[in-house]
């Protein structure tokens, strides 16, 4: 889908890419503003991405540069050519990219009012998320416990804490070393909605324990990062390649840290915890959250807690009474 551009929409908005008020030119400085509000970078990346595309949409396809001659048209001709070749998920994460940017032009003056002020971002698939099940979490969590070196002993309570909290994986980077407490069992995680303390198990208290006085052998100890890589603080990259190395062995693919947030979050439904609870202490502002990673394994809950109330059984039981 192209749409095509009025000969006065060109005459007041078509300019060099490299233009003041060019996509291109204010690309830096919405970076430096998302960077300011503790954005993550993975995300600061994704949205750059989509804006990014866009402005190279609308060069091929001779559409206004200038920011202030972009209008809804415009915009909806990119979703649509992008839901023609990807998924309806990556048209989302596109569609939220360049909405951002439109807000913060909106915000900066740039723009009167952004051109997808009234725009419906595309329908995504209803599909639940996947969920590893706890034969899966076993294999991946041996996989870094028989690693005795500082990489395994790391690794392993990455893992043990993605397990047993559930906290995003920026989270998880952000932590420094004032930010555990073993003896209480808590750990301090900085997210979305702000600063929590989130509990852990004994076997996490034991396999962080490990990883800590590995950890003070390293010449880089005084570092504030829990987290050491290389390089001192471990990065994204290094996460990723730490979760894609201990499942491949085994014998997983297509793990990333974010399914460890699925599969913590039914875990604790499993075991009775209430949903405001389970907001309180996984970081979630709203219940549509919950439902969404709840969704793909409510008829499995569902069933168990038929199974356990069963009406027949509860006749049987009170006519031996």
């Amino acid at each position: 889908m192209v749409i095509a551009t009025t000969k006065a929409a060109h005459s007041t908005a078509d300019a060099p890419r490299g233009a003041p008020d060019s996509i291109a030119a204010l690309l830096p400085s919405w970076r430096r503003s998302l960077a300011a509000r503790r954005i993550s970078p993975r995300t600061i990346a994704t949205y750059t991405t989509s804006v990014e595309q866009l402005a190279a949409y609308l060069e091929a396809h001779g559409m206004p540069a200038r920011v202030a001659g972009i209008r809804r048209e415009h915009v909806e001709s990119f979703v649509a050519d992008l839901l023609t070749t990807k998924a309806p998920a990556t048209a989302h994460n596109r569609y939220r990219g360049c909405q951002a940017f439109f807000a913060w032009c909106a915000e900066e003056g740039e723009v009167k009012t952004s051109p997808m002020e009234r725009m419906k971002p595309p329908r995504l698939q209803d599909a639940p998320p996947p969920v590893l099940r706890e034969r899966d979490l076993r294999a991946i969590l041996a996989a870094a416990e028989k690693d005795r070196t500082f990489n395994g002993y790391r690794d392993a309570a990455i893992l043990r804490l993605f397990v047993d909290t559930g906290i995003r994986r920026g989270e998880l980077l952000g932590i420094d070393t004032p930010d555990v407490d073993l003896d209480e069992g808590l750990v301090k995680v900085s997210g979305k909605t702000g600063p929590r303390v989130v509990p852990i198990g004994a076997t996490t208290v034991r396999a962080l324990d490990r990883y800590t006085r590995a950890r003070a052998k390293r010449a880089d100890a005084a570092d504030p990062a829990l987290w050491l890589g290389r390089k001192g603080r471990l990065l994204e990259t290094g996460l990723a390649l730490v979760i894609r190395t201990r499942a491949a062995a085994a014998g997983l693919e297509g793990v990333h840290p974010h399914l460890f947030r699925h599969a913590y979050a039914h875990s604790m439904l499993a075991a009775g915890m209430q949903e405001t609870d389970l907001m309180e202490v996984a970081g979630w502002k709203s219940r549509e959250m919950v439902a969404r990673y709840a969704r793909s394994t409510r008829a499995e809950r569902a069933i168990k807690a038929a199974r356990a109330l069963s009406p027949g059984d509860r006749m049987d039981e009170g006519s031996k009474r």
